[in-house]
Parts: structure tokens; C-alpha cells; sequence
């Protein structure tokens, strides 16, 4: 990066739009090649980088290096301060503007000033947004060295046989110098599989507290936040993993309410729910404060038998430990936030949560810091204490609201000054020592069509003509943006036609995690579910609506159960009966189809294993009948089950080797569970943002697997599947700008692609996608 502090009188001569497919080093270097030197000439080919060194052993105070740094330009001339300049391998040195800390605030503080001069011209939308994924994208990796020692592949405190990756290596070196000096931590934004678990855990083994770090009031636990479905996979792996740390599972009803009991640990473990909740306990929103009523009042200040003031006392002591906040009263030396995607919005109760514990390193892991928009990178910034663009309005006047406006080039300098600092970021195709970070077995996607009978054409014809019809009539009374969420729930019947014509006649609202995808990301358990309150929404004032049309029931046009006269004939025809067994339930093309390939599968040499996945549990149901009439043993994961049934089916399937299908619905396990036990993956019914899909599939196709992954995508030609195949394609071809890895942008169905879906085109009201 040059040095950007010069006057730039020639820029009314040089705007130059972006080259097209330029990236983020593209447009900055745009901006920085229209910038002049004064008479010193100082050389664009070689930059002047500044760093202030960070040693703890320098007898300098760090407070007022804060003050001189403003005033380090290039053109400032012989009296401007000397700097100390201290680089390593991982310590990236940065152009002016420089990073400084403020002494034992546990904050980062990064200057900018020199930027404010910087050419930054108007960019399009699309330029704008490519440059800022770019940006994000790009991989930080310092001066990586060519060769890595073996020696420092051995990891004190790992058990016997357990040894880094090279780029592993690279990445515990990195994290050790983010927690030395005046430096708290950071994001460890490595690509999905490449091990940022191992990673983390070779800090905490290295990186325990010191007995004066204790007696300043440290504990010598480090804290894990992730999704509820990890808790015990990331428990399991520092058992696994460690030798003689002491890990507790902070989870559930009966979890302690003592802090001494976490304080005594090594590794915590909890949830992104269990933050929300307990904050709220700890510190409550003020509204609530006035609706105590002096009944709990006097419950908690009054003694059930005896009045006597040691007994109160013992009493309100008592009631304290009962108080479920023991998180919010423990000093954490370590705080690690696992999928830390799962708080980019920095309104919900996760982020404010997690923000709010104590600390004195902070660590973020994720594959994806930025998904949709740079307001996400906020939380993040806010969590890891990063100033000033930890302060909301900073960062919205220096970054959110430039890139907006698109004029993204100083805020994209901006960022990058501070993510070159606390951001390590590699991808499986990063060369190391010329070779790819990752080196797994092949991953063969198979679409295999799923042929309808007579029967089922028949019905799935008529269902595709009944909803079509009800859009049609949402079309032409110009209410279809008012009524999005119904017609998610209409694309839900004809998807659920391709599946098994019995699933119409079910409440859709069983399924209503398959209705729109903001029921099935990052399985972020803290999230308010939207969606329930839309389709609880759905009948306004008490109203009931045909579960398979959405028009609302009246007497005048009331059918059979739940559905209107004009749908009867659906319902009658999805009552089909069992040609086979009058055990079994009627199949369809899909079940068919998974039978057949089991069977086939079952023929291989080896014991393979198999994941299916379906978007609705209802066709889970369906399944299983089927399964136990072949004699397969199988196991299932959904949402529904108890924390230790889940576990319970995560061990059978890894462990027994009679066990040989593992049926997963994609709310509950699409992300953060490590299957490579299967390597066999069977989606039952598509998702139209293959990025989820892709999740699914990592379940398996991850670091671990030995075997080449097949992956069976079925459909029904001819049918909304059809389409929703040819979305995929659309949606991954403009993926190509965005974020290696899970790449979710877009996780919200436009209102155009909808109509696609549906086969239907013409003038609708538009639907933010935001």
C-alpha cells in the first residue's frame, strides 16, 4: 500500500472509472496511483511502511505515541518522530495510517487521518459491492514462510498423535502474536474445514494465564459462544484433543449459577441463546424494571420462617446463586466466538450479549465475516474492540455510509488497515509451499431426476394449477408485495407435491423452516424467528385460511378440513394407498428413488454411509417406514429432538458400524456438524441458494474424509424443481464476487425469482431483499 498523505491536485483530470472485474487491490491502487509526492520524491515502488512496536519490554509510554502519530505524513519533514520499526513473519507492517493501542484498556486504535485526501471516485453499485467483497475475501496471511518446521507441528498439551497442518502452523504462530504486547486477539476468518478448532485450541493449550494474570483478577477460563448444535462437538473435541484441561458444558436448565464453578474451568462452552438470556438476567432492559411487583419484592426481601437478619441474609445469598447470569460474573482471560457470523446484527440480543462480557482476549472465528453488507463486519469490530470504528456512528460516517453513497474506496482503506492487523484469512486453494491448503478426496455431484407416475403427474398438475391461479389473483389486485410471505407458503405446497403427495395435507406450519431461509441459517438458536410470527400473521383477526391455496375460509366456500371447496379434489387425491404393503405408507418418486440408491450403495465394498437431508421433517417421517422395512439401521437429527438425542444419534452414526443412514432435516444440520463418517450425501429436496446446499454438503466433504463424497441432488423434471435447478445456476454464476466459502449472499427470494418459480411473468409490486 502507498503512501496516500499527499495533495492530489490533478484529480480533476484523472477519474477514471474502475476496469471492469477489477478487485479490491484494483480500486485502491486506482485511488492511490492518481495521488503526487511533494519535492522529497518519495518512491511508489517502495512504500514506506510505519510500525509502532508493540513489545511490553519497551520502557516508552504507549499514550503518547497516540498524539505523535498524527502528525507522521510523508512530506512532514526532518522534524517529525522517529518510529521504532519491529516486524516478524506474522506481524503485518502497515503504511501510515498507523495502529497504536491506548495503554491497558484491552482497545485497539487505529489512526486514519492520512486518508481523508484519498482519491475515491463514484463507483457503480455493482463495482462497489465486487471491490468490497473482494476486499474481505482477500487472503491475509503476512510473509507466510516457505518452509514449516515439523517441530513446531507438536503442540504441548495435545494428546499423542496429533499434529498441525502447515498452514496451521502458520495460523498458532499468528494468534500467539495477536496476544502479546498491546494486542487482545482477533478474526481467524479461515475458509470452512480448514481448522480453525485446532487452531483456537493450541492458543488455550499455549496460552494459559500466568498466576499474576490471576491475581489481577483474570480467571484462567477461556469462554466459547457457538451454536447450540456445537456445544457438545466443541466439548468433545478439547477432551479428545487436550490433555487434563477441564472443560464444562454451560447449557440447559440445570446449567450452574455459580460463576466460581465456570472461573474454575479451562474451556467453558455455551450458546449465543444462553449469552442472550443470561445478559438479560444480568442486566435487564429498563422497561422491565417497572413492572416488578411488590410481590416479588417481598418474596425476595422477606424470609419464609424465620425473620431473624442472618437468615435474610442467607436467603438473598441463596436467591443471587439461583440467579441465572454466572457468565456476567466471571473475568474471562479468553473469550472465543465460534460461526461469529452468528451476531452480524448488531441489534440482536446475541451481539449486544457477547459485547457486553468481559475479557482480556477477544477471538472471532468464522469462514464468512461478511456475508451480505459491511454493516455486518460492525459487530465484529464492535466484539473485538477495534477504535474507533467500534463506535457505531464512527463506523456508519467512515464506512457504512460512504460505500452506500458509492464512494467505497476511503472506507475500503479504512478496513483494510485494520483488517490486515487482526484478520488471518485462508481459502483451500491458498498455495503453501506450492500446494493447496487443503488436499480432500473428490466431491461428485450426481442430479438425479425422479420420474412421477401417471398418479402422482396427475396430482402434482393439479396443485401447480391451483396455486398459479391463486398468485394470478394476488397479481391483479397488486398485493403481492403485501403477501410474500403466502406465497412462500404456496412455492412450499408445489415443492412438497414433488415430494410426497401426503404432505399437502399437513399444517404447513410443521415444516415452516422450509418455508423461507431465515429459518435455516447459521442455526443460530438467539435469533428471533420472523418467519413464525409472519405465518402466525397469516390469519388476521382469528381468520383461517386453506392450507393449500391461502384463500382465506369463509362458510360460503369451506371444503373438507382445512382447505376450501375448490381444493377437495387435492386432498382427496393426495390420500393415495400403499401398492406395495399395506405396512408401508403409499411411496412416491423421491422415496423410490432414495430406496434405490441405498441399495446401490449397499453393494459397495467398504460400509459406506449415507446422510439424507431434507428441508421438511414431515418427509423425514415418511422416510423412515421405509428404511426399517429394508432392514437399514438408521438414526435422525432434527431441530425437534432433545440437545441429548441429538448427541446420542451424532455417536450411533459415527460409532456403530451397523448404522448406515443418518436422516438430518437442513435447519438443524446443515452447518457446524462433522460427518466425515458418511460419505454419502442424498438431498432429498432443493434449497434455490446452493450456498446452503454447499453447507450440507461440507458435513462430509471436509477435513477428515478419506473417501470421495457423492452427492445425490434429486429433482422432478418438468416441475418447480426444474426451475429451482435453474436458479442455483444463476445465483452461483453471480456468486463468483463474492466471498470464497459459503458465499450467502442473496439469502432472501426476490420477488422476480419467485414469479420464476411459479412459471408466471408480468408487473408486480417489488419486495425489499435486504
Amino acid at each position: 500500500m502507498v503512501n496516500d498523505n499527499g495533495l492530489y491536485p490533478e484529480l480533476g483530470a484523472l477519474k477514471k472509472p474502475m476496469p471492469k472485474g477489477a478487485s479490491a487491490t484494483d480500486a485502491i491502487s486506482i485511488a492511490d496511483s492518481t495521488g503526487s509526492t511533494d519535492s522529497r520524491k518519495v518512491s511508489k515502488s517502495k512504500p514506506r511502511h510505519v510500525v509502532v512496536a508493540d513489545s511490553e519490554d519497551e520502557g516508552e509510554p504507549v499514550e503518547p505515541l497516540r498524539h505523535q502519530a498524527l502528525n507522521i505524513q510523508a512530506n512532514a519533514g526532518p522534524s517529525r518522530p522517529q518510529t521504532t520499526v519491529k516486524t516478524t513473519p506474522y506481524q503485518i507492517p502497515l503504511a501510515i495510517p498507523i495502529h497504536n493501542t491506548i495503554k491497558d484498556s484491552r482497545e485497539e486504535v487505529f489512526e486514519f487521518r492520512g486518508l481523508d485526501q484519498t482519491y475515491d471516485p463514484r463507483l457503480s453499485q455493482e463495482e462497489a459491492q465486487k471491490a468490497l467483497q473482494d476486499l474481505v475475501a482477500e487472503a491475509y496471511n503476512g510473509d507466510i514462510e516457505e518452509e514449516i518446521s515439523m517441530e513446531d507441528a507438536i503442540v504441548d498439551g495435545f494428546r499423542e498423535g496429533i499434529t498441525l497442518l502447515p498452514h496451521q502452523v502458520i495460523g498458532r504462530k499468528w494468534m500467539a502474536d495477536r496476544e502479546s504486547g498491546k494486542k487482545y486477539g482477533g478474526l481467524l476468518a479461515d475458509d470452512m474445514g480448514l481448522g480453525k478448532t485446532i487452531q483456537t485450541l493450541t492458543r488455550i493449550v499455549e496460552g494459559l494465564p500466568s498466576k499474576a494474570d490471576m491475581k489481577s483478577g483474570f480467571s484462567r477460563a477461556t469462554l466459547v459462544v457457538c451454536p447450540v448444535a456445537v456445544v457438545s462437538q466443541w466439548a468433545s473435541e478439547v477432551k479428545k484433543m487436550t490433555n487434563g484441561l477441564k472443560v464444562v458444558e454451560h447449557h440447559g436448565p440445570s446449567r450452574t449459577t455459580d460463576p466460581s464453578v465456570l472461573a474454575n474451568a479451562h474451556v467453558v462452552v455455551t450458546s449465543y441463546s444462553i449469552v442472550s438470556s443470561e445478559h438479560a438476567t444480568y442486566e435487564p432492559p429498563i422497561k422491565d424494571e417497572s413492572k416488578k411487583s411488590k410481590k416479588k419484592q417481598s418474596t425476595l426481601d422477606d424470609s419464609d420462617d424465620d425473620s431473624d437478619d442472618s437468615t435474610v441474609g442467607r436467603t438473598l445469598k441463596k436467591k443471587a446463586l439461583k440467579k441465572k447470569d454466572a457468565l456476567f460474573r466471571v473475568k474471562w482471560w479468553r473469550i472465543v466466538l465460534d460461526e461469529a457470523h452468528n451476531i452480524k446484527n448488531r441489534s440482536t440480543k446475541a451481539a449486544v450479549g457477547c459485547c457486553a462480557l468481559d475479557a482480556k482476549y477477544r477471538w472471532c472465528l468464522t469462514g464468512t465475516p461478511m456475508q451480505n453488507n459491511v454493516e455486518e463486519l460492525y459487530s465484529l469490530i464492535k466484539f473485538l474492540r477495534l477504535k474507533p470504528l467500534s463506535d457505531w456512528a464512527t463506523f456508519k460516517a467512515q464506512v457504512a455510509q460512504p460505500i452506500k453513497n458509492d464512494r467505497p474506496i476511503r472506507a475500503m482503506k479504512r478496513l483494510q488497515v485494520v483488517l490486515k492487523v487482526v484478520m488471518l484469512r485462508r481459502t483451500k486453494t491458498t498455495i503453501l509451499n506450492g500446494k493447496p491448503l487443503l488436499d480432500l478426496p473428490d466431491r461428485i455431484v450426481k442430479e438425479v431426476h425422479c420420474e412421477f407416475d401417471a398418479q402422482e403427474k396427475s396430482f402434482y398438475e393439479t396443485v401447480e394449477e391451483r396455486v398459479r391461479e391463486s398468485v394470478e389473483k394476488l397479481q391483479a389486485k397488486g398485493e403481492m408485495g403485501k403477501a410474500y410471505t403466502s406465497m412462500l407458503v404456496l412455492l412450499l405446497r408445489m415443492r412438497q407435491a414433488c415430494n410426497h403427495p401426503s404432505l399437502i395435507m399437513q399444517d404447513y406450519k410443521k415444516d415452516k423452516e422450509a418455508v423461507d431461509p431465515k429459518a435455516a441459517k447459521d442455526n443460530n438458536d438467539d435469533l428471533t424467528d420472523d418467519l413464525a410470527d409472519m405465518l402466525g400473521g397469516l390469519g388476521l383477526s382469528g381468520a383461517k385460511h386453506c392450507q393449500v391455496c391461502q384463500v382465506e375460509l369463509k362458510a360460503s366456500n369451506k371444503g373438507e378440513g382445512e382447505n376450501c371447496i375448490d381444493c377437495d379434489d387435492i386432498v382427496r387425491k393426495s390420500r393415495r394407498k400403499s401398492t406395495t404393503s399395506s405396512d408401508l405408507p403409499p411411496d412416491s418418486a423421491k422415496t423410490r428413488k432414495v430406496m434405490s440408491i441405498l441399495s446401490e450403495i449397499a453393494q459397495k465394498e467398504g460400509g459406506e454411509k449415507t446422510i439424507i437431508f431434507s428441508q421438511f421433517t414431515s418427509m423425514l417421517d415418511l422416510l423412515e417406514p421405509f428404511l426399517t422395512d429394508q432392514g437399514i439401521r438408521y438414526v435422525r437429527y432434527d431441530g425437534s429432538m432433545t440437545k441429548a438425542k441429538r448427541e446420542e444419534a451424532l455417536d450411533k452414526i459415527k460409532d456403530s458400524t451397523r448404522t448406515k443412514v443418518i436422516l438430518i432435516s437442513f435447519k438443524a444440520g446443515s452447518t457446524g456438524l462433522n460427518l466425515t463418517c458418511c460419505n454419502n450425501v442424498i438431498l432429498v429436496d432443493m434449497w434455490w441458494n446452493p450456498a446452503l446446499e454447499d453447507q450440507a454438503f461440507d458435513r462430509a466433504h471436509r477435513l477428515g474424509q478419506t473417501k470421495n463424497v457423492t452427492i445425490y441432488k434429486l429433482s422432478v423434471p418438468n416441475t418447480v424443481e426444474e426451475r429451482i435447478l435453474e436458479l442455483q445456476e444463476k445465483k452461483r454464476a453471480l456468486a463468483s464476487a463474492a466471498l470464497s466459502g459459503d458465499k450467502l449472499k442473496n439469502m432472501r427470494l426476490g420477488m422476480d425469482e419467485m414469479m420464476k418459480l411459479f412459471g408466471t411473468h408480468g408487473d408486480h409490486d417489488d419486495v425489499d431483499e435486504d
